[in-house]
């Protein structure tokens, strides 16, 4: 896979090469990092055709289940669970306790939907009981070369998208 450079103001782009006569780009989904079983922060994804007040009450509906539930292990001492009970009731920590974080859900948007995620993220911004933190990124995200035969190529590009994660946590 070849690259072309341009110069500009700044100092040199890469380009991807042009796509060959008779073939078009095939683009696949985002790589979605594996989760494991116990993680602490769900990750949401938005896309364009997502319908926000379905958005908001998935984000919602996360954030009441981080109230729900408890904050130190069944085999933890009594004591243990009293105090952490006493130190928060929106934490997602274990029986360690000291440094106990606020449960955190992630809203990930790209390309078009991040018009969408920043909305969303305004919406949170506006209710009394939620803090809300931006974070611009790049993913890169791989796509296929297919022939017009409908057999693909054996070339696959990888190329940088604009990302906007919204974490959003109780106060």
């Amino acid at each position: 896979m070849a690259t072309t450079q341009s110069a500009t103001g700044q100092g040199l782009v890469r380009k991807l090469a042009p796509v060959p006569k008779g073939a078009h780009v095939q683009k696949r989904p985002l790589l979605r990092p594996q989760l494991s079983s116990s993680s602490k922060s769900p990750t949401l994804y938005m896309s364009s055709k997502t319908p926000f007040m379905s958005a908001v009450r998935r984000v919602r509906k996360q954030l009441n289940r981080s109230l729900r539930r408890p904050p130190a292990p069944k085999n933890a001492s009594l004591q243990s669970r009293v105090a952490a009970l006493n130190r928060s009731t929106n934490t997602a920590a274990g029986a360690t306790g000291e440094t106990a974080q606020p449960m955190v859900v992630t809203v990930m948007g790209t390309g078009k939907a991040i018009e969408k995620t920043l909305s969303l993220a305004s919406w949170f911004e506006q209710q009394g009981d939620c803090d809300v933190a931006l974070r611009t990124k790049t993913v890169k995200t791989v796509d296929d070369i297919v022939l017009e035969d409908g057999t693909e190529a054996d070339e696959s590009r990888v190329r940088n998208v604009s990302c906007l994660e919204v974490m959003v946590t109780l106060k």
